[in-house]
């Protein structure tokens, strides 16, 4: 399913970079759907589909968007947001140490729920990313390391963003460091840029990276 997965979002990105944002939508919404069948049950700290799956959902909704499709665009949201809670309400229930690296992952979570209300432009996006916050601040606001699941989508996706508006992401870019900055000055960069990009890329009305 993971291959299965992979070989869908590529042809997604096919289709993003030719122009066809509806039918890139609908290939990312199947690769999502391929990432989330392969988790039976969670098992963190170790990793399995989940970020991928919500990740490939806020693709598919931005693919939407763009493209008009206002249902469309609501609906997978809606699902990327429901896998996000689910995770993140199963982590909640685990003990960590002060100041542990799993409690500081809790913090993608919301962070994912944030990103995905911003693209749905709903108004309780900044609930989420305070809630973020809050997260990170209080584990020990870790440099952010773009080499872990959740982050590394978190901060891919903020680049494709930027690479669609013709941005030239160097490799001093706090979404390109592997070790960047701390987690909450990455989230506070992200929060303030991402609704204006996502307004950019509308009135733009393609993303291709290409």
């Amino acid at each position: 399913m993971k291959e299965r997965a992979r070989d869908l979002s590529e042809q997604a990105r096919a289709s993003r970079d030719s122009g066809d944002l509806l039918q890139a939508g609908n290939l990312y919404t199947a690769a999502a759907h391929e990432h989330a069948g392969t988790v039976t049950e969670h098992i963190f700290p170790e990793p399995d589909q989940t970020p991928g799956a919500v990740s490939m959902f806020g693709s598919a909704a931005l693919c939407y968007r763009i493209a008009d499709d206002d249902f469309r665009t609501q609906n997978r949201c809606d699902m990327g947001i429901l896998l996000a809670e689910d995770y993140f309400e199963y982590i909640e229930r685990q003990e960590f140490g002060p100041q542990s690296f799993g409690a500081f992952r809790r913090g993608a979570w919301p962070e994912f729920i944030g990103d995905l209300r911003t693209i749905a432009q709903r108004e309780n996006g900044e609930e989420a990313y305070d809630r973020a916050h809050e997260i990170y601040k209080s584990a020990g606001d870790y440099q952010i390391s773009t080499g872990e699941q959740e982050h590394m989508r978190l901060t891919g996706f903020f680049r494709n963003v930027r690479q669609g508006l013709g941005h030239d992401v160097s490799d001093e870019a706090l979404e390109q460091q592997p070790m960047g900055p701390s987690t909450t000055d990455w989230l506070e960069y992200k929060r303030e840029r991402l609704p204006e990009y996502l307004n950019q890329l509308d009135a733009q009305g393609e993303w291709a990276l290409e």
